[in-house]
Formats: C-alpha cells, structure tokens, sequence
C-alpha cells in the first residue's frame, strides 16, 4: 500500500533535510510516517544522505514491543527484497537486549534514550556512561505520544532536541498536541508543523471512499463506572480503562460475579510456555512462544457458550511473562481483521489501567473510561471503532469521591492535572451523544489543555538556564543525580514478595522481578499490613534491604544485606525496594499481584533474567600493536563507517572526521608502548607461557582466572595508558586534522577516555626505542603509507605533562557545544570498535 498524501509530504521534509513537528490521529499511521523515510532513505540512499540509525522513542515498554516486534518482521521481508539486513532491536528495562543502542532500528522506552542522551545510561555502567550519547548525536529520533511524557521529560527532550538538531534529523509526534504545543514546539526547535487535514482524515478514515467513516460517539456519564454499565453497552468487544490498579481489580471481580468468564491465563497449559518466556529468550523463540500462547488460549475457550462474555484484567502487576501473553491475545482477538487473522473468541471484555492507553493496536465497540485530562481520553478512545467503517461508543464516567467527598483524580495528583481534568469533564458535558471527529477531539485537547501547555513551555524558557546546567552536569561530568530531574522523579517503589531474612545475607534483593506501586498506595497499606501480619502471628510484614558497608571497587568481598523491618508508613521514604511476608500477599496470572491479600504463602517473586554482565572481562590473545589496531579498522569499516558519514555531511567536517576517526583508531594504546608497560607484558606473558612476545603488545593472553590472578600479581603493576596516550599523540592529532580545534580537542578527549569518562591527567612517562616504528604501521594500517611520516610528530617522554589544557573545555554556553557533540560521536566509535576487535579475537 501507498503512503499517504500527509506521510509523503513527512518524508519529503525529513529527506530535504527538515525535521517535523506531527500531529496526527490514531490509527492514521504516525509510526509508518516517521520510518517510511528512513527505512527508504536505510536501503536507497548514499550514506552521507540521511542517519544509517534510527532510534525511537515511546513512553511505554508495550507500545517498543509491538513496533519491534511488527518491525522486525517487515524486516525479513526487506532483506529478501533488498539483499541487505535492517537490524531491528528493542531496549526497555524490561528487555534490555541492546544496552549500547547498536541496532539499525531502535525501539526504546523514553528513559533509556533520555539517560543514553544525557551520558547518564541506565544501560551501562558509570564507567561505560559516555558511550551511548554518540548513538543519539548522529541518528534520527522519533519520539512517539510525547504527550505521555513526564513534563521533566518533556522540557529535556525539547532542549536536546535544540542542541543536537544540527547532527540528528527527528520527528517529534502524538494524537493529541493542543494546537499551542505543536505550534511553539515547532519555532523553537525549527522544525516543519504538520497537522493532518480534516479532509485527509476522512480519507483514510473511509479508506478513501471504499468503506463508511469510523464515527466515535461520546457520552459524559455522572457517576462512576460499574460493571451493569459495561454489561449494557457490550456488544462482542468492549474495553474498560480504570485509573487505578485498585478499581480495576473491583470491576474485573464485579464482571465475574455477574456471571463473565474469565480469559483463562491461569491454565496449567500455559504453564512451560511462561517458563519459556521467562528465560529471556530470543527474540524469534519470544514471538513464536507468545504466538503459542494464544493459540492455546483460543484452544481452551473454544467450546464455551457464545453469549457468554469473556473478561480478561490487564494493569501493571503481573509478571512479565503474565502480561506479555495477555497482550498478544489482545493483538490477536481485538486487533485488525487483516490478511487472514480473524478473531475467534465470540465475546471478550478487557478491564485495564492505563497500560492500554497507547501501544496496543486494538479496537471494541464500547469503551468506558474514568475521567482523565482530556490527551489521555482521547488516546483512550482510539481504542474504540479503530478501523475504517467501524461504530462505537465511548463513555466517560466520573471518578468517585475520597474518604473527604473530594473527587478522586489518582493517579492525576498535581494541581494542573487536576485543572487539566475538571476543563475535560466541562467540556465533555457540552458535547455529550456528540459524534466527534480527529478536528473536533483535538477542539477538545485545546481547550483542556492549552492553559497548562503554556504555562510548561513558558516555564521552561523561565528555567532554562538551571535545565543547561543539568544536562551539562549529565554529559560532562557523568551526574546521575540529573535522571529525577530531567527525566522522571521516582515515585514509584518496588515491592517483591520475598522471605527476608532475620540476619546478614549476600542474597541482592535487586535479582528478583517485582512489582512497582505508587508510593502513596503502599504508604496507605501500611498499617493495614502490619495489623494482619501481628493478627497472624508473623514475625514481620514489611522489610527494606540496607547494604552493609560500602562496595570496593575491584573487590571481590560480596555486599551483604541487612533488612529492616517497616514500623509505620514514613519508613516507606527510607528506600526504593521493599519485601512484603509472602503470607501478605496473593498473585495469579488472572488478577495479578495484590498486597494485603492473605495468601496461601506459596508463592515468590521470580528472578530476573540474567542480564548482560559489563564486568565480566574479554579474553584476549596475544597480538601486537599493529594486529590491533588492524583489528579496530576492520571493525570501524564493516559497522560504523556508513553511520560516520551523516555526521561528517552535517557538520561540514568532510573527510576530515574519519581521518579524526582512524587517528583515534592508530593512536587510542600508544600509552601501553611505555617501557614500564611492555617491561609488565614480557615478565606476565613468560610466566603465563613461557617466553615473552618478540614484538610490541597490545594485549596479553588472558583466558582464564589464574591468567588474571596472575596479572594480579606482577610488579612493578601496568602503568596507567589511556591518558599518556592521548598526551603523546597530541601533536600527531594537531598536525594530521589541520589545526582545526574542535576537532583535534574532540579527538585528545576521546582518547583519553575511552576507558574513564572523567580522566583528565596523565603520568610522567617514556615510550619503548621501537614505539615510533609501531606507530608508523599503525598510522599506515588505518591510513595510507603517507601517514608513517606523521609518527614523527610522537612526544615519547615527558615528566609533568599537562593533559588537561588539551582536553575539552566544559561547554559555557548552548553555541558552545561544538566539540563536545564530535567527541561523544568519536568515543563512542572507538570505544566500541575496540570491544569488537575483542570478539572478532
């Protein structure tokens, strides 16, 4: 199928080199309007024309697997038409299968590329903290229902946008920007508004003439949502959404007690296909154990009474693999009847949380909503008559009151929020039974929004000079204290049912998969928990770990773990992560998890998979200098180079910055040519097999743990070389890149960092008799023979050198930004071809 008419002109804007603002209606296909361009531009297009990399970005984990998972099938279908992989990968918390972002097409949740952004990864390890911010520099950036962003979140992503929108081509995009928002986001960030037509929308709608226009029709209800409410209205697909987990839970029971039948998730069928889902599997292995699932959900609902409703729950507390199954079933039997899929289950009732807000590509004829501002509302509603020529209704109900007669807003708790919501139910009532098309919901955005979307534009123009310090304190300085304030604030805490222990323990309690509450919420159980667990005799009801002592760095003492017992709901401030008594609490693949409810005490909270271990060393073979170094080009040529060239075309540094590149490339272990280090390498390499290397080295055998132990154990230790390198080079780097000075600081810096993010000294120092004879080869290895002249500009001694005045000054200003964006760009490079000519090795 052909692009249409709106998504033709994105990827005209995006391919002349514009960057788009995008409001469009859900359903329109916003998604293939942003990676329509890229995918294009991926497998038609020279390098140096538009990013080789695309990162998206989505406020939720659901809606990154969905993509990926749509993605990474279309993406079989190109490398058989085009002869050449697109390399599909998701990054969530949940999924953390690309912690370094090196994917061609990304599918990320908002925090991982924010914190990769900001040099503060959740990904990677502080000392690895500078090597995913290049991966953002230089690719093009979706960031998907910005709406549903924090508005820390949003103010970063706005600013990030403006420092590096000279290097990444982006498309910023929701349903439901208030026309205010769109407009003064466009201006400020020079990019291209684009609003889809009313008549377009209809088209595509209609399906351009072929079937009759969707038509959503609202009703404002003045009560509270019930389940005779949902019952009423149903007809074959109705969704329900709550705003919290709590009435959720009350109205899933309330559907069953009616006489609804529960999705049987719960089944003992079910129960390998889990298991197989929790090992973290491949992501082939993943689609087909899921796609399994569902059929053998079809399979035991197969013979039951048409008439009767199935009901199905779906919030926040399950367990992964729990509601990972529940969501493909969704997709299956509530998403598009297209080539050959066909829903098979006659009646189906979802009762949800926000989770269904964005992401799953569904649709009903009846939704029932409690009141939310107006954007989540409206995303709501595009789960109702999705498709073209579909009918339904959707109904808003009135949340009900707190203890005090107040209204209930939770989860929509600050005073703007809650004006947000009173402007939606005023003007929800004036136009109840009313149809409302994409120009009519998007009246309604405005006016319940455009008073607060002003107020967070303006206030961020008020604060922008505190938001540049912080995103400096991120990327230079490596400040993990920025992600509350530019990316979320954790309210959140994560409860695991766990037997804490009476003692000392070196159990983390961070292995296990646990649920995450509102802190309010578990601050409100707390008494509650502590009643029933003194009624039951248990020792305990509440526990938060404490470590006991610091952790040494290169220590291989493990950290032990004191709990201490919850005595009232203030103790819920003294940590992120509690235990709850497993008599305390229930869970079931059907309902979830839910505290303060006496269980059998079965059951655990599961561990989680294992993730990719950063500490974990390489093995290393002996090599020379020069095999290294040949190792990282063929590394820089087969994976980064293509990614290079956008970058090079954008910033006007031509060739230049590949010479800046293979430079780096040649020069990144000229520190491990001092005397004293090669002195280290002959004496361990003897030990280890018995003579030492007739050349120069760069590495040492290294396979084992006695290899390490060993290591260990030679004296005089291995001097430190990153920053020597980078000192001894200097002259090379300001000679071979022109005397331009961005680049040649850019250049020093990455050198001097790719082990620390933060080095800023080198030692006195003195390279071997044959280090310039190495550097020449290295030079011509990722150059041409021209380059050997250039190792005669290598300073091989020095006994105070002063790295600092060579290395990057911190940024004073946004136009001062130059050098620092080509260094993230250069380290992440170097840093990454070097741990692949590792595993090339």
């Amino acid at each position: 199928m052909g692009l249409y008419p709106y998504q033709e002109w994105v990827k005209a804007l995006l391919h002349g080199g514009r960057s788009v603002a995008l409001q469009a209606p859900t359903g329109s296909g916003k998604t293939r309007a942003a990676l329509a361009p890229f995918v294009e531009a991926f497998f038609d297009f020279p390098p140096d024309a538009f990013p080789r990399q695309c990162l998206y970005a989505v406020p939720m984990r659901v809606l990154a697997s969905q993509f990926e998972h749509e993605y990474r099938g279309l993406a079989e279908s190109y490398e058989r038409r085009f002869g050449r992989r697109l390399d599909v990968r998701i990054q969530t918390g949940e999924r953390p299968e690309d912690p370094e972002l090196m994917g061609d097409l990304v599918f990320a949740t908002l925090d991982q590329v924010l914190s990769s952004a900001l040099g503060v990864p959740y990904s990677l390890s502080e000392g690895r903290a500078n090597v995913n911010v290049g991966a953002v520099v230089g690719s093009y950036l979706v960031f998907d229902e910005f709406h549903l962003f924090p508005p820390q979140a949003q103010q970063t992503t706005l600013q990030l946008l403006r420092l590096f929108g000279k290097l990444s081509s982006f498309v910023l995009m929701t349903a439901t920007f208030s026309r205010t928002m769109l407009e003064e986001i466009a201006q400020l960030l020079g990019a291209e508004p684009v609003i889809v037509s009313p008549e377009e929308v209809a088209g595509i709608e209609t399906g351009w003439g072929k079937h009759p226009r969707k038509r959503r029709r609202f009703f404002r209800k003045e009560k509270a949502l019930e389940a005779d409410d949902v019952l009423e209205a149903h007809d074959r697909r109705s969704v329900a959404v709550c705003n919290t987990v709590e009435r959720a839970l009350a109205l899933y029971r309330a559907l069953v007690d009616r006489g609804c039948r529960p999705v049987p998730v719960d089944h003992p069928a079910l129960a390998p296909l889990y298991e197989g889902l929790r090992a973290a599997p491949s992501p082939d292995r993943h689609r087909r154990l899921l796609g399994e699932a569902v059929e053998t959900l079809r399979t035991l609902m197969a013979d039951a009474p048409e008439e009767t409703p199935w009901v199905m729950l779906l919030h926040s507390r399950f367990e992964r693999p729990h509601r990972q199954v529940k969501e493909a079933f969704l997709r299956a039997e509530c998403g598009p009847q297209t080539d050959g899929a066909r829903w098979q289950v006659p009646q189906l009732i979802v009762v949800a949380t926000q989770v269904v807000e964005v992401g799953l590509d569904i649709t009903c004829g009846a939704l029932h909503t409690e009141l939310a501002p107006a954007a989540s509302v409206i995303q709501r509603a595009g789960r109702c008559a999705r498709y073209p020529g579909e009918e339904g209704q959707v109904f808003v109900y009135s949340v009900p009151p707190r203890a005090d007669g107040s209204p209930d807003y939770a989860p929509y708790f600050s005073k703007t929020e809650v004006a947000i919501c009173e402007r939606t139910w005023a003007a929800l009532g004036e136009r109840s039974g009313e149809v409302l098309d994409f120009a009519a919901e998007q009246a309604l955005v405005d006016e319940a929004h455009r008073e607060a979307d002003q107020a967070l534009l303006q206030a961020m123009r008020e604060d922008e000079g505190r938001l540049w310090d912080l995103i400096s304190d991120g990327l230079v300085r490596g400040e993990s204290s920025v992600r509350p304030e530019l990316i979320r604030r954790v309210d959140d805490r994560t409860v695991i049912v766990y037997e804490a222990p009476d003692g000392p323990t070196e159990e983390s309690p961070f292995r296990y998969e646990g649920f995450s509450l509102w802190h309010g919420t578990l601050r409100g159980a707390v008494r509650d928990l502590l009643a029933q667990a003194e009624a039951l005799g248990l020792p305990w009801a509440l526990r938060y770990p404490v470590a006991c002592g610091e952790e040494e760095e290169e220590s291989w003492t493990p950290v032990l773990y004191r709990w201490l017992d919850v005595e009232g709901p203030d103790d819920i401030s003294e940590s992120l992560l509690f235990a709850v008594h497993p008599a305390l609490a229930a869970y079931d693949a059907a309902q979830g998890f839910r505290p303060g409810v006496p269980g059998d005490g079965r059951y655990r909270s599961p561990l989680a998979p294992r993730r990719r271990d950063e500490r974990a060393s390489y093995t290393y073979e002996l090599e020379s200098y020069g095999q290294h170094v040949a190792a990282l080009r063929r590394a820089f040529e087969e994976r980064f180079r293509s990614r290079l060239a956008w970058v090079a075309a954008r910033t006007g540094t031509g060739d230049l910055l590949e010479r800046a590149v293979r430079l780096a490339l040649a020069l990144h272990d000229v520190g491990k040519l001092q005397r004293e280090w090669q002195q280290w390498a002959a004496k361990y390499q003897k030990k280890v097999t018995g003579e030492a290397p007739p050349f120069l080295a760069a590495h040492t055998t290294s396979q084992t743990a006695e290899h390490r132990e060993i290591a260990r154990r030679i004296r005089p230790l291995r001097p430190p070389h990153a920053g020597v390198s980078a000192f001894a080079s200097a002259r090379i780097l300001w000679e071979a890149l022109g005397g331009n000075q961005p680049l040649y600081r850019a250049t020093v810096t990455a050198i001097a960092r790719h082990h620390s993010p933060s080095l800023e000294k080198a030692d006195s120092y003195c390279l071997h008799p044959g280090a310039p004879e190495a550097v020449a080869e290295a030079l011509a290895a990722v150059g041409d023979p021209s380059w050997r002249a250039w190792s005669g500009w290598l300073i091989t001694e020095h006994e105070a050198p002063n790295l600092e005045n060579r290395l990057l000054p911190s940024p004073s200003s946004r136009d001062t930004w130059e050098g620092w964006l080509l260094y993230f760009v250069l380290v992440r490079t170097l840093r990454l071809c070097d741990g692949l000519s590792q595993e090339e090795e």
